[in-house]
């Protein structure tokens, strides 16, 4: 994190190198593995083949809370629903690298959301996306999500 603390406000349009960009995890399987060993697996960035770009969240300029909710909603909306662990997070800079590019595209919904866009082309298409998957999880580490609030006993 290269801000200090984390803060509701609206990220500059621009990425500075040494901002954190965590990618949902939603495996506990992974989480697991980033707890024991301090890896992640790449299947965290592997995307479908048709994806040209890879979704993260612009940790630096969100509470850690507020992200982790947005989070547990995309969850809660998979088919069949999953739980939201935490973040495999990779600096921009580490992103930017090898061909790929990223950038700020805030949604109405996350206005925290940025997009790692891979440049692959051609029939080797998904061997060059498991590339950049392999390479961006190594240069990630873990970050557990904070604890869901407590829901209030109605009874």
């Amino acid at each position: 994190m290269s801000t200090g603390s984390r803060s509701p406000q609206v990220p500059p349009a621009e990425l500075d190198a040494n901002e954190d960009l965590g990618r949902a995890v939603f495996s506990r399987r992974t989480r697991d593995r980033a707890q024991k060993v301090g890896r992640i697996h790449m299947d965290v960035f592997l995307e479908r083949e048709q994806a040209e770009s890879i979704s993260v969240d612009r940790m630096d300029h969100a509470a850690a809370e507020q992200l982790a909710e947005w989070s547990r909603e995309q969850g809660r909306g998979r088919k069949p629903p999953r739980q939201f662990h935490g973040w495999a997070v990779v600096k921009v800079r580490d992103a930017a690298a090898n061909g790929r590019t990223v950038e700020a595209t805030p949604t109405p919904w996350n206005r925290f959301h940025a997009d790692i866009r891979l440049n692959v082309t051609g029939e080797e298409r998904r061997r060059q996306q498991k590339d950049h998957a392999v390479e961006l999880a190594h240069k990630s580490r873990w970050e557990e999500a904070p604890a869901a609030p407590a829901v209030p006993d109605s009874g």
